[in-house]
């Protein structure tokens, strides 16, 4: 699945100053990611941080969202040009642009952002040193939060289009793949404590893991 992307020289960017690994969670459309991540930090098992898009808000995010910020295409184009990303991209076949600002530096819990799998190439020149997790669902039980949502069909048919294409790259480039076949609390607990165990294997890892 190829992107389109541009890297950028950002006005003050942390870049690969972030405390490392950097987690990078991957997963098709309606998997769970946002769910996950935000249990996640609700524990302060992690930091998340969000992309910033033209793409428009879903009926559950107008009380705002963890992993994305929404801009207009305006807006967008007036943050580009003053250097507040470090990378921008697009996916193929949905009108929307994604980009990624600096992550501030220090210590703390992990750094983590939500992404798709055609990204994680793309982050890797930025932050080489990063684990990436996959989420994983069922089809139906995907399409059925993506009805639940409000999906355009337009959009419903063009995410679905590429799902398995998706769940295939993904696991090229995973570290942990995660099955999404229980309850948030059970799914928050084997995340946490797969990462508890990757970070005391990594040699460079600076931050704390609270939990």
């Amino acid at each position: 699945m190829a992107v389109q992307h541009q890297t950028h020289h950002s006005a003050g960017a942390a870049g690969a100053t972030v405390p490392r690994p950097l987690l990078v969670v991957i997963g098709p459309s309606a998997s769970g990611k946002s769910s996950l991540v935000r249990e996640l930090r609700r524990r302060r098992v992690i930091r998340a941080h969000p992309t910033w898009t033209t793409r428009p808000r879903r009926n559950d995010e107008h009380g705002g969202t963890l992993d994305h910020r929404f801009v207009s295409d305006a807006e967008f184009d007036e943050l580009c040009a003053r250097r507040r990303f470090l990378v921008t991209a697009a996916l193929p076949g949905l009108p929307y642009r994604y980009g990624l600002a600096p992550l501030p530096a220090g210590p703390g819990p992990v750094h983590a952002v939500i992404v798709r799998a055609p990204f994680v190439e793309i982050l890797g020149r930025l932050f080489p040193d990063q684990l990436v997790y996959q989420l994983e669902d069922t089809a139906q039980r995907s399409l059925q939060r993506l009805l639940l949502r409000g999906c355009p069909p337009s959009e419903l048919a063009a995410r679905l289009d590429g799902r398995h294409r998706e769940l295939t790259d993904g696991r090229r480039v995973a570290h942990r793949v995660i099955v999404n076949d229980r309850s948030l609390p059970a799914l928050a607990d084997a995340a946490a404590a797969a990462l508890r165990l990757d970070l005391a294997r990594h040699p460079v890892h600076q931050g704390g893991l609270a939990c």
